[in-house]
């Protein structure tokens, strides 16, 4: 058989075994490996007096595959061969629709004695020629699910974004604080989507409303988690103002927060040690790195249900609304 032959009858054998792509690579690249066509052989008989062929393994197994003994003792197996092939296909160009099926295909060789006496007889450039038009077909059949970058489109981290870009200081028209209470609760929020979260305007009183803390966390009529929203670096000093805070989270089994802006170290501390977990922008970012996009929708869109609906406040709502304009439009220019 001639190379076209044997191209032709591979593409017959292909529509039912595809594994066969790679179990003829094998053959090639083993025969290449050999250098077959620098002796005289006619057939895989006469190749097997040069190279005996391996029938019987270290304790006594009978080898399943084509093995071969070369001239300096070492053995070499086609299964070699063909497993590169496989990666090749498969990790390399991403055609995940070959079979992965190693010792199933290597197992086959002795249906294709007729190819291998054919090949025995090619010089290195019908070999070489050969290997390429088997690959160039499979790769032109076999649909390649490489991923695609341009298939999907990035969403910007938007709250990270906004924990890091965000000016929570007051405006004009704007409650000390509320830009900053309302980045909390979206906060919340977003990372406890099984609790209901309840919150006020600043300066509301908790304790008026027979509340916790400023933003509360509810599972039924369980107090699950409760947080303090201070717009300011807490200092030791101010650590007495979170004793009842502290009083009314323990007795409920709850987490109690301190969120502000930062901490005094020894005032960090003491919060620790009152049983509470201070919470800065810092802290925050370590958890919202660590969300998804729609986490971080959920966060943000929370933010903005807080200064439109709860804080009703114009000036807040309008620089929300600026700074996700100008993170839309970062991304489009």
């Amino acid at each position: 058989m001639s190379p076209e032959d044997i191209f032709q009858q591979f593409q017959e054998e292909f529509k039912n075994r595809k594994f066969i792509a790679g179990l003829l690579i094998a053959f090639i690249d083993l025969f290449l490996h050999l250098e077959i066509h620098k002796i005289d052989a006619n057939s895989l008989d006469e190749l097997f007096k040069t190279f005996p062929q391996v029938t019987e393994l270290k304790g006594g197994r009978r080898a399943n595959t084509l093995i071969v003994e070369k001239e300096d003792g070492t053995q070499v197996s086609v299964r070699k061969f063909y497993d590169e092939i496989e990666r090749f296909f498969l990790a390399d160009k991403k055609r995940f629709d070959y079979p992965k099926c190693a010792p199933h295909a290597t197992q086959a060789w002795g249906d294709y004695v007729g190819w291998l006496n054919s090949l025995a007889r090619f010089d290195e450039k019908e070999l070489t020629d050969l290997r390429k038009q088997i690959v160039d077909y499979v790769l032109g059949v076999l649909k390649s699910h490489a991923f695609d970058p341009a298939s999907i489109s990035l969403e910007p981290p938007v709250f990270k974004i906004l924990l890091t870009q965000f000016d929570f200081s007051a405006r004009k028209g704007e409650p000390t604080g509320a830009g900053y209470q309302g980045v909390v609760f979206g906060f919340l929020r977003a990372d406890n989507p099984h609790l209901q979260i309840e919150i006020e305007k600043v300066r509301t009183g908790s304790k008026r409303l027979q509340r916790i803390g400023d933003i509360d966390g509810w599972e039924g009529k369980r107090l699950a988690i409760s947080a303090e929203v201070k717009h300011f670096h807490v200092q030791e000093s101010d650590i007495p103002d979170f004793a009842s805070f502290a009083n009314e989270v323990t007795v409920r089994g709850a987490i109690g927060m301190i969120v502000a802006l930062g901490f005094e170290k020894e005032a960090e501390d003491q919060i620790i040690e009152m049983g509470l977990f201070p919470l800065d922008i810092r802290g925050m970012l370590t958890i919202v790195n660590l969300w998804d996009p729609l986490k971080q929708r959920t966060a943000m869109s929370s933010f903005e249900y807080y200064a439109n609906h709860v804080e009703k406040n114009a000036s807040l709502s309008e620089r929300i609304k600026n700074f996700l304009d100008g993170i839309k439009n970062d991304i489009e220019s």
